[in-house]
Formats: C-alpha cells, sequence, structure tokens
C-alpha cells in the first residue's frame, strides 16, 4: 500500500483492536499485545507507527508530517501515538477514526503500567477490568466459552448490547444460537469449525442477532482457542463482540446510493465521473459510470484502477494541453472544461468533452465531479455546416460572376448581330453568295449565343432568388396558341403537324414566364422529331388543378435519360448531334414551373415520343374566382 494511501476502514481498525484485546487475554503480555497492534496497524495503513511517553492532549500534527494522537485511559494519560508520514491526514477526523486502535493501546499500556498480580492472580480484576473498559469504550464486549459444558461466561453484555434486561439463566452457546439468524446459523458454526481445525488463526464471522425489540442487528466477532484436553479436544476459547449495524447501515445507505446513482448514470449518454490528483500527482477515478465502456472503450473498473489508462488513449498531441488544464483547475479551483480526442479500442477516434467542478477535500486534495460526452456527431454536423457555407458562398460567387459576364456579353453580342443584319440589308454594298452564306451562320450562331447568355441569366436569377413574377389568372388557349404561332416557321421546316385541344381551361401562374416555358418545350418537341411528325398541346383541368401536355413523336427517352433530363448543362450525349442547344433550357424551365406552385413530369416512350407534362394551380385555389381574365 502506497504511503500516502487512506486509512483503512472502521471494520479493519476494530478487527485491529479487538486481534489485540485477544492476545493480551490470551498471553497476558501487554507489551506484546501493544507491539502487534502497531505492526498490524503499521502494515494496513502503510505508515510507521508507534507509541512514546510524551503527554499529548489533542490531536495535531508535528514537523509537517507527524501526527500524533493522545492515549487516555481513566482519566490518565498514558502517552501518544504516533504516525508518519501522515501530512495528508487531518487530525481530529483521523482521531475519530482510529478511536478503537487508541483506546486498546491506552487500555494495554496502562495494564502494563500496573503493578504485576500474583501468580494466582494472573488474569483477575486488574488486568481483566482494564481490557474490559477498553472494550467497553470500542462499542465492544469480551465473553468466554467453555466448550465442553457449552456454558458462556461474560455473556450478560452480549444480551445487554440486544436490549434485553438479563441474559438467560443457563447462560449457553445454544441460547446464543437461539438469537442468531436462521441463514446465518450454518454459516457461523462453520467459522468455528475451521478455526478448531486449525485451517484459520482466529474464529471470525459476521451475522444477524434477533434484538429484544424484534429487529436485527449486525454482530462482528472474533474468537480464538486458548486451552485444549489432554486429548487435544478444544476445552476454551476467548473472544470479543462488537454490534456493527450502524456501520452497515450506513454501508447498504452508501450502496443504495451508488445503485440508484448507476442506474441515472445509465440513461445519461455521456459518463459520470469523480476525479482525485493524489499528493504524487497521479490521478485515480473514485467513481465514474458504465458508459465510459462506450465512449472510451475502457471499463469503469479499469479506470478506477488507473486513470492513466484513459490519458494513454488521448490524441498525443493534446495530452498535455489535457494536463495543463487539470492543474490550472486544481490551482484556481476554477470549472475544467476540455475537448480532446480519444482513441478508442475499436480503432475509432472521438471527440471527447470534458466539463468539471472542483473542491477541495479536508485532507487538502482536490476532488472533481464531472461528466464526458461526445461531440464527434456535433463535429462532423460543424465540418458538414462548415462545408455547406462554403459551397453556398462558391455557388452565390459562381452566380454573381455568370450574371454579370452575361450582361457583358449582350452587349457586344448585340453589336455583332446587328451590323451583321445591316451587312446584309445594305443595298450599296450587296453581298456575293458564299458571302450571304457566311453572314447566316454568324447570325445563326450569334443568336445561339445569344439565347444561351439569357438561359443563363434566367438560371442564375433563379437560383439567386432574384426573379420577380406577377401571378394571375390565365386562359390557357391564348397563350397556346400564341407560342405555337412562335414555332410554325420551325415546324414547317420539319414537316410537322401542329394541333392544340382543350379551350376554357385557367390556371395561376405569371404570363411572361408560362409563356417561356410553353415555348420551350413546343421548340424541342419539333427540334427533337421526326420528319413528318406531329406536336400536340393538350389543355386539361382535373382534380382541382390545371394541367397542360406537350406530345411529340420524336425518338423518345429512356428511364434513366428521364431521371438526368433537368440537370443543367446535360444534353443526354446530343452535344455532338445535328440539334443545336445549350443542356440549360428545360433546368430553367423546370426551375419557373416550381416557382409558380406547378411541377412537370415526362412521360416517354423510345421509338414513339414523349408527353411533357406541366401542372399549375388553379385560380380557385388562390381564391380568385372571381378574378376577371386579362
Amino acid at each position: 500500500m502506497p504511503a500516502d494511501a487512506a486509512l483503512p476502514d472502521p471494520a479493519q481498525l476494530l478487527a485491529l483492536a479487538q486481534s489485540a484485546l485477544l492476545t493480551q487475554l490470551d498471553r497476558d503480555d501487554p507489551a506484546h499485545a501493544v507491539a502487534q497492534l502497531l505492526a498490524d496497524l503499521a502494515l494496513a495503513s502503510g505508515r510507521r507507527a508507534w507509541v512514546d511517553d510524551n503527554p499529548c492532549t489533542a490531536p495535531a500534527h508535528a514537523d509537517g508530517s507527524t501526527l500524533h494522537l493522545p492515549l487516555q485511559r481513566l482519566g490518565a494519560a498514558v502517552g501518544r501515538l504516533c504516525l508518519a508520514p501522515a501530512a495528508d491526514l487531518p487530525a481530529v477526523p483521523a482521531a475519530q477514526a482510529l478511536a478503537p486502535v487508541t483506546d486498546a493501546l491506552a487500555a494495554l499500556r496502562l495494564r502494563s503500567r500496573a503493578s504485576q498480580p500474583a501468580p494466582d492472580q494472573a488474569g483477575s480484576a486488574s488486568g481483566g477490568a482494564l481490557v474490559r473498559a477498553a472494550l467497553r469504550g470500542a462499542g465492544t464486549f469480551v465473553w468466554e466459552w467453555h466448550i465442553p459444558s457449552d456454558r458462556l461466561g461474560d455473556i450478560d453484555e452480549g444480551f445487554q448490547q440486544l436490549g434485553y434486561p438479563q441474559a438467560p439463566a443457563r447462560r449457553t452457546q445454544q441460547d446464543w444460537d437461539g438469537l442468531i439468524h436462521p441463514d446465518d446459523r450454518a454459516a457461523n458454526h462453520e467459522a468455528y469449525l475451521r478455526h478448531a481445525r486449525g485451517e484459520t488463526e482466529h474464529y471470525a464471522h459476521i451475522y444477524r442477532a434477533r434484538a429484544a425489540d424484534g429487529s436485527w442487528h449486525w454482530l462482528q466477532e472474533r474468537g480464538r482457542i486458548v486451552d485444549w484436553t489432554p486429548d487435544g479436544q478444544p476445552l476454551r476459547m476467548v473472544g470479543v463482540q462488537a454490534d456493527i449495524t450502524t456501520q452497515r447501515q450506513a454501508e447498504a445507505a452508501a450502496s443504495a446510493a451508488t445503485q440508484r446513482l448507476g442506474k441515472i448514470a445509465a440513461h445519461v449518454p455521456g459518463a459520470l465521473f469523480q476525479f482525485q490528483r493524489d499528493d504524487d500527482g497521479f490521478g485515480r477515478f473514485p467513481y465514474i459510470s458504465e458508459r465510459s465502456l462506450a465512449l472510451f472503450g475502457v471499463a469503469p473498473a479499469e479506470l478506477a484502477a488507473d486513470a492513466a489508462r484513459l490519458l494513454r488513449r488521448v490524441e498525443a498531441a493534446q495530452r498535455a494541453v489535457v494536463m495543463a488544464s487539470i492543474d490550472a483547475s486544481g490551482v484556481s479551483l476554477t470549472p475544467w472544461v476540455q475537448e480532446f480526442q480519444v482513441h478508442r479500442t475499436d480503432g475509432a477516434l472521438r471527440w471527447i468533452r470534458g466539463s468539471a467542478s472542483p473542491q477541495r477535500e479536508p485532507d487538502g486534495r482536490v476532488l472533481w465531479h464531472g461528466y464526458f460526452e461526445d461531440l464527434t456527431e456535433w463535429h462532423a454536423l460543424a465540418r458538414a455546416d462548415h462545408r455547406q457555407r462554403v459551397a453556398e458562398a462558391a455557388n452565390l460567387a459562381k452566380n454573381e460572376f455568370l450574371s454579370r459576364m452575361s450582361h457583358e456579353l449582350r452587349t457586344p453580342l448585340n453589336a455583332v448581330l446587328g451590323f451583321a443584319q445591316l451587312m446584309g440589308l445594305d443595298p450599296q454594298a450587296p453581298l456575293a453568295p458564299d458571302q450571304q452564306r457566311w453572314l447566316a451562320l454568324i447570325r445563326q450562331s450569334g443568336e445561339h449565343l445569344l439565347a444561351m447568355i439569357d438561359d443563363l441569366l434566367d438560371l442564375t436569377s433563379i437560383e439567386a432568388g432574384r426573379l420577380p413574377l406577377a401571378p394571375q389568372a390565365l386562359d390557357l388557349r391564348p397563350l397556346a396558341d400564341d407560342a405555337l404561332a412562335m414555332v410554325e416557321a420551325a415546324a414547317a421546316r420539319h414537316d410537322l403537324a401542329l394541333a392544340c385541344e382543350g379551350s376554357g381551361v385557367l390556371a395561376w401562374a405569371d404570363r411572361t414566364r408560362l409563356r417561356q416555358v410553353l415555348i420551350n418545350l413546343l421548340s424541342n418537341a419539333v427540334k427533337y422529331n421526326r420528319p413528318g411528325g406531329r406536336v400536340l398541346v393538350r389543355l386539361l383541368a382535373a382534380d382541382g388543378e390545371a394541367q397542360l401536355q406537350v406530345h411529340d413523336t420524336g425518338p423518345g427517352l429512356t428511364a434513366d435519360e428521364c431521371a438526368q433530363l433537368f440537370e443543367p448543362f446535360n444534353r443526354l450525349g446530343q452535344a455532338q448531334g445535328p440539334v443545336e442547344g445549350t443542356g440549360i433550357g428545360l433546368t430553367v424551365t423546370h426551375h419557373l414551373v416550381r416557382l409558380m406552385g406547378g411541377r412537370i413530369a415526362v412521360q416517354s416512350t423510345p421509338g414513339v415520343g414523349s408527353c411533357f407534362s406541366v401542372t399549375l394551380p388553379l385560380p380557385a385555389a388562390q381564391g380568385l374566382q372571381g378574378t376577371s381574365l386579362p
């Protein structure tokens, strides 16, 4: 046991005192009993223990490390008990804890100083009275058992301890066994038999006995066979007994409190703990909940035995910072809060946040009460949130760049198209046929680039949330007829038939943007159609919604192609095909329909054709049934 360990528990201290007093009763050699008690105390506490004759009136430290405790008996000072090193032991609490030992030492030293009795009076009142007085002061009494007759001597105090007014007339061990709890009798007798067989040096046992009021008291007994018959049978046994009910109740209460804390801690996501730094700088966990296994991969018992097991799992680069933060909290007694990474036994690296409140204990050491929690998911969310903010900032910068560049490109491009048109119309400088063809290519490419710029502007405005809408009640038939007229010339070049079915269908939408949607769908239906095919616009109203369908007889699309249809700049492998396109139009169309509170869908069969459906709310759904059409 290290030198700075705490004192043994009360039960162990009481057992040491009882053992020394039994030795005195057996050998009537107080000096030997004192030497034995001091040796046992030194071994159990890990400290040097001795007595001297110097008077000591109160518990006190000397030279900063030695603790002096007074030895007094029957009003006489008989020296002092010295313990070293003991700087960590508060004087008064240590004196209270060691009371059974100091009482026994005082009685034994007083007996040693008394005049020696005549040989025929050995063990008479002079020695026995002092020993019994010491035991009574420690809440203990002496008994003697004549084994062949089963007669118990000095048992009256035992019955009084249990509240009985007097002992039975016979005073036998059988009478006493009648008070022992039925569940404890066999074990108690077996403890005696082990001693009688020579298997144990002492008889020692703890059992329950019924008190006069019907309650059960916990009794601690120790004894030794001191005389044997000539044929080697046990003849006489002496022992001591103490009532430890209060101690057992305190232990049970502490155990129940620990169990309640354990049940509570089991439902807490983190680990509750107590941490203490010893004088040598090493730490220990007097308590840590079962959640330590989930957090660190280390069981509570392992951390209680060696707190450094946790420190060794902390990320190497962070250990010095963690230790420094604990040191600072212990010096200033300010709350400890620290985040660090821990390598679990399964190889996972987890972020842990520890927080604790320190308090100074009576022995001068610092005890922290705290909580460990797993912040790994929180850190992951924080990183994801940071990445999202970076992506949003990059997207905003991209949109801003595209918007500015589109505006900047429109001016020179309009100039190019304007001058190309003037060149083709200039009667004073007519162009040759080849030049007219080249100029047509310039105008065609410029118009294609201008359409791409317009789509880019719309897309960046939509993504930036800067596209204004003015929804109103619209009759879809005039809008469809107008859009069909816009693509009539292109349809004629491909020998396509145009048609529109349905009338009187109203929708709640922005006129300009819905017209743009319809023209875009019709342009695609014309461009991606077969010669001699057909384009049909169908207007429907069903289930409280308006629907605008565009059917074509083109090559159709596969399911995979339909799934990618509205992705920007994705032309589904047609980038090198004969039909010009930007890969943005359908993306813009999709966004516009959603901004107007609608939805767009496509149904397609390869080799047969496709149908694009735009579904929009009715004016009635907006509470505008009485709104007149423009």
